[in-house]
């Protein structure tokens, strides 16, 4: 019979591993449990809102005075009925604990993903960690989140694929591309996913023409291309069909988006999480370039994460998770572990510990609904629009991009002159926003502004300060926040 000392020496390991997990699973967790600050998450609850009052999903804009009765569509109507549902039931605290969960299935995928390649476990915990340290910033409201979780699902499909030479589970993506299409626009780096592991089949299996001479994988080229076909197919199975498509071109055409929106700028390189997207990049290329052969998929692959990823930080996801799976994979062969496998035990107690660490931080960092939307009201115009609605001040309305969405959720009963769905506004209505919330040269001729009754201001807005000085406007409302101005009418 084992002795007390014995039992607690044995167990050791499996608490020892149990900790990590719960530390690793609480890195995604902990970046998740923030008070909602997304500016886009208040036009998509009035758009879920509006979906499920009406059994139908929106053609054209119903939300802003510049876009009334333009062509446009809830491309992630899903997610929009499914974050309204949410808030409704919840409130705001329903919607940090969905981010939460979605952050745990992120993570957990990922997990899978360089898992498979069966590295040491601590070697496999330090890369997953870094992965999911980098994607801190995406961790809000956004159905970007599902894009991440798919893509990840769909490589480690490939992945399994390559490896095995099995293609039975290619049909898995079919149906993941019907998700996917109908939750976010995104879905269009998995195609490219697929076209890029196409291409690899062809070079191997006619590369010698070229000189190129490697072994051929059991994999059928025209296997391959009828599951692409199926999942191109996928995506028109929505209720906007081709029209899918058009928007996807009307933001590749956009320009100016990629130098004035937060989320598409370039990694500016200073925080921790935009080092470590380029830490595991020259990881990946190194280990790639390290290899005794050519990888056509992994190189091609990466490549084109490199080029989406700098050129706007919202997509340092697919950089982060394909470096994470090209170390995993270029290592497999050459660093395995003999204890890869988890059993049943550390698996439970992280899964307990997780839950019970959720709690108390949720306790830590007052994730009630008070506390949530005084979080709301410190930055957004909330005491602002109450007096808008107590004094039934109308509209033309005039707002800025940030507050764009808030003031749809807010005041639905006021179209706003834009907000963040930026192909309806296009390039130039953005820029012409911006400058004339800057207060540059012309900004008194803005078309928009010259027909507005009411301006909904940040209080320290440039904008704000021309016009307490201008004779045809009124300061009626003021706070920390926010500025309510009125157009005088003279006779």
């Amino acid at each position: 019979m084992q002795t007390f000392a014995e039992i607690l020496r044995n167990s050791e390991p499996i608490f020892r591993r149990a900790v990590i997990l719960v530390l690793l699973y609480l890195i995604p967790s902990f970046q998740a449990m923030q008070p909602i600050g997304d500016p886009d998450i208040w036009w998509r609850l009035r758009t879920g809102e509006w979906i499920v009052e009406n059994h139908a999903v929106p053609t054209t804009d119903f939300l802003s005075t510049k876009a009334m009765d333009k062509p446009w569509i809830e491309y992630s109507w899903p997610f929009s009925v499914l974050v309204y549902v949410v808030y409704a039931g919840f409130g705001l605290a329903g919607l940090v604990y969905f981010v939460v969960a979605m952050a745990l299935l992120i993570s957990l995928t990922i997990h899978r993903l360089v898992r498979k390649a069966r590295l040491p476990f601590y070697a496999e915990i330090g890369l997953v960690a870094l992965v999911l340290v980098s994607l801190r910033p995406l961790m809000t409201p956004r159905p970007w989140l599902f894009t991440i979780l798919f893509f990840s699902i769909e490589l480690m499909i490939i992945a399994r694929v390559r490896n095995s030479q099995d293609s039975r589970r290619l049909w898995l993506l079919p149906f993941l591309f019907f998700l996917w299409a109908n939750i976010h626009i995104q879905f269009l780096y998995g195609l490219a996913a697929l076209f890029l592991y196409l291409a690899e089949l062809i070079l191997l299996n006619y590369g010698h023409l070229i000189g190129y001479k490697k072994p051929a994988p059991n994999v059928r080229i025209k296997e391959v291309i009828f599951v692409i076909l199926c999942c191109i197919g996928a995506t028109f199975a929505t209720p906007y069909h081709t029209v899918l498509y058009q928007q996807i071109f009307e933001y590749i055409g956009l320009n100016q988006a990629f130098q004035s929106i937060t989320e598409l700028l370039p990694m500016f390189f200073r925080s921790p999480d935009n080092w470590i997207v380029l830490f595991l990049t020259l990881a990946a290329v190194y280990i790639l370039g390290w290899q005794r052969t050519w990888l056509p998929y992994p190189t091609s692959l990466i490549l084109i994460a490199i080029f989406v990823a700098f050129r706007a930080r919202r997509d340092v996801w697919f950089l982060s998770i394909i470096s994470a799976w090209v170390i995993s994979e270029c290592l497999h062969s050459s660093w395995k572990a003999s204890d890869a496998r988890l059993s049943v035990k550390p698996i439970l107690l992280s899964a307990a510990g997780i839950v019970l660490a959720l709690y108390f931080m949720s306790i830590h960092y007052q994730l009630n609904e008070k506390h949530l939307r005084s979080e709301v009201a410190a930055k957004y115009p909330v005491d602002a629009v109450n007096y808008v609605k107590s004094r039934r001040l109308s509209g033309p309305l005039f707002n800025d991009y940030d507050w764009g969405g808030f003031l749809i959720w807010s005041l639905p009963e006021l179209p706003v002159s834009i907000d963040g769905r930026l192909n309806l506004f296009g390039d130039e209505g953005l820029t012409r926003s911006i400058q004339t919330w800057e207060g540059r040269p012309g900004w008194s001729s803005d078309p928009d502004l010259l027909k507005a009754n009411l301006i909904i201001a940040q209080k320290n807005s440039a904008l704000a300060s021309l016009l307490r000085l201008h004779p045809d406007y009124k300061v009626v409302y003021e706070d920390n926040v926010a500025v309510v101005i009125v157009r005088i009418r003279r006779s």
